[in-house]
């Protein structure tokens, strides 16, 4: 049985673990709230179930608790699928915040989840995505899904097929990044319903978006969360659920238990079932990990999430917030994949000249494959431009560390702003070369139009740290938007960007300029991508790039100079197709701070 309220033909089923409890009953607005309520029987292993014949969809219900000393208590359901918010108080009062019964069923859009080489992905928060110089006034309040969906088209056309969200589980209050998550199984009051919720992902899916949700297992909030005092009182307030270790945000959850094991993989198989999920990002994987003790086993834990689920669920994409990464993740753990936040910070430093061909290699990467330290290259996303935790700041705009690389800002920020042109350039050669580069690319929302400053969810008069979309719209946005798309296209139009292949073919240090090569298995498509990252131009079609042994004739296919992304005219290599001359090389036109890549015809 699943966890939670569920709706049958005779009423509501209900299933709920309280081990401490002597007894439980189920009250709402289906009996007036009136007690005893509807008791649920108990079964050995401190699980209670029932059905309540006249509970039905849309009605709100609790579960009144009798603790060893007799003793009552009301207590929200943890698997709840929905709720009014995600405050606890008044819990005596039964009348206030209650969880809501709701049918999970829906008439879905037939949709295949990408092959896990085939992501791009486009993360986004709803709470600010929407709502500033858009037309679409949310009142003062965060956005919903519902604005977001008006979206969709807009990501479809800059060539994503995959959005991921900041966490949607209901938090504190209605404004958040949502990584202070109350309710596990509810979606945030404010951003909307199950049914939108639902509504969203079917309407992603038939514009060939596959929609990734981000999940927090590894704390609870510290402010509101229904595992306090779980499921009666207890003098340390943790309840049941909760463990000793504690987090920098919050207790973990008890995971050694076999309950709890069993709640985190209903969650799971919620959003898959319920919510028809393309994949799941677990955020700070690295506090589950570290939550060892006597019989408290974090990575057995993680262990037994990815194993269950990628049986049942062959097709959806695990991803870890491994931090530092490190191949154990995927190799011991599990998941499919693990974020790589150290290519963001060396693609800073590359920009900056700091060893630039050196951590350009590294980034890149030639560490997957048989016999590396990972299988696949889709085993890394990617994000050379910044996650909504480097672009973000929670501290209105100021830092706690001195050091600049470490400072939460836009991209572009770093070397000047979006009216600098080396930053705007600078910037069009991270998505280039995240499109070209082996690994799953990730943009954060407002870097494929070179928004300014730093994201925050902070509601203020300006609306300032929000999307802009006057931004997204102007001289400087359009430009990087039609980057974002045609680096995306090159991707697509391109199996060899998606393969397991690379080869780096040139290295000139002298002058900053970088060529790898990638191929599918049958040599039927073949990319050299060169980097230059130094501020010489190279023009005459005389600058000789190795191809690596690949001899033909060569086409560009993006030049990340060109002026209709905000470089010049005559930047690349147009109406140029070089052969492979005697000594291996082509001989090309390279602009400074660019991306230029060629397809062998």
């Amino acid at each position: 049985m699943s966890l939670g309220a569920v709706p049958t033909s005779t009423g509501c089923r209900f299933r709920v673990w309280a081990p401490e409890a002597r007894r439980v009953a189920v009250v709402g607005e289906f009996n007036q709230w009136l007690e005893p309520g509807t008791a649920l029987q108990p079964r050995p292993d401190g699980y209670w179930e029932g059905t309540v014949p006249d509970a039905r969809p849309g009605q709100a219900y609790k579960y009144l608790f009798t603790a060893p000393d007799d003793t009552k208590v009301y207590r929200i359901d943890p698997a709840a699928r929905d709720t009014r918010h995600s405050g606890l108080d008044h819990l005596d009062r039964p009348d206030a915040n209650a969880a809501i019964i709701r049918d999970a069923s829906f008439d879905w859009v037939d949709f295949q989840t990408p092959d896990f080489a085939n992501f791009i992905i486009y993360q986004l928060h709803i709470g600010t995505f929407t709502g500033h110089n858009d037309g679409l006034p949310t009142g003062g309040r965060v956005a919903g899904i519902a604005n977001v969906e008006t979206k969709l088209q807009y990501i479809r056309d800059l060539g994503f097929n995959a959005i991921e969200l900041l966490p949607i589980q209901e938090f504190r209050m209605d404004r958040s990044w949502g990584y202070n998550p109350s309710f596990f199984f509810a979606p945030e009051s404010a951003y909307g319903t199950p049914d939108e919720f639902r509504r969203f992902v079917d309407r992603a899916h038939a514009r060939g978006l596959a929609v990734i949700f981000d999940v927090v297992f590894n704390h609870v909030s510290m402010d509101d969360n229904p595992f306090w005092s779980y499921p009666v009182s207890s003098p340390d307030q943790r309840g049941a659920f909760l463990s000793g270790f504690e987090t920098p945000w919050g207790l973990a959850p008890d995971f050694w238990r076999p309950q709890i094991k069993e709640y985190f993989l209903e969650n799971i198989r919620m959003y898959f079932e319920e919510y028809r999920a393309d994949g799941l990002r677990f955020d700070a994987t690295r506090y589950i990990e570290q939550n060892r003790g006597w019989g408290n086993d974090g990575w057995e834990f993680m262990q037994h999430l990815t194993y269950l689920t990628r049986e049942r669920f062959p097709d959806k994409y695990l991803i870890a917030e491994h931090l530092p990464e490190h191949e154990s993740v995927i190799n011991g753990a599990g998941f499919c994949a693990t974020w790589f936040t150290r290519a963001h910070h060396d693609f800073q430093r590359a920009a900056s000249g700091q060893d630039s061909l050196v951590r350009l290699k590294g980034l890149i990467g030639s560490d997957f494959g048989p016999g590396h330290r990972y299988p696949r290259s889709w085993n890394l996303v990617k994000y050379l431009l910044g996650s909504h935790d480097d672009c973000g700041d929670d501290k209105g705009g100021s830092t706690e560390n001195q050091n600049d690389w470490e400072h939460h800002r836009y991209f572009n920020e770093f070397f000047g702003g979006r009216d600098n042109w080396h930053a705007r350039a600078k910037a069009r050669l991270g998505w280039a070369l995240n499109a070209a580069m082996p690994g799953t690319p990730m943009l954060f929302m407002g870097n494929e139009c070179h928004h300014p400053g730093y994201w925050h969810d902070a509601l203020d008069g300006n609306g300032e740290h929000r999307f802009d979309w006057h931004r997204a719209g102007d001289h400087h946005g359009l430009p990087m938007r039609r980057l974002v798309r045609d680096a995306n296209l090159v991707r697509w139009s391109n199996p060899a960007l998606r393969s397991e292949s690379l080869q780096f073919t040139h290295e000139d240090h002298a002058n900053g300029v970088l060529a790898f090569k990638r191929w599918t298995p049958d040599g039927s498509n073949v990319v050299l991508a060169v980097v230059n990252v130094g501020d010489q131009d190279f023009a005459g079609f005389d600058y000789g790039v190795a191809t690596g042994g690949q001899n033909g004739q060569w086409t560009q296919v993006l030049c990340s100079q060109d002026d209709r992304y905000g470089g010049w005219h005559g930047a690349g290599n147009a109406f140029h197709e070089p052969w492979t001359q005697g000594d291996g090389k082509i001989y090309v036109n390279l602009p400074q701070w660019g991306v230029t890549l060629f397809r062998l015809k």
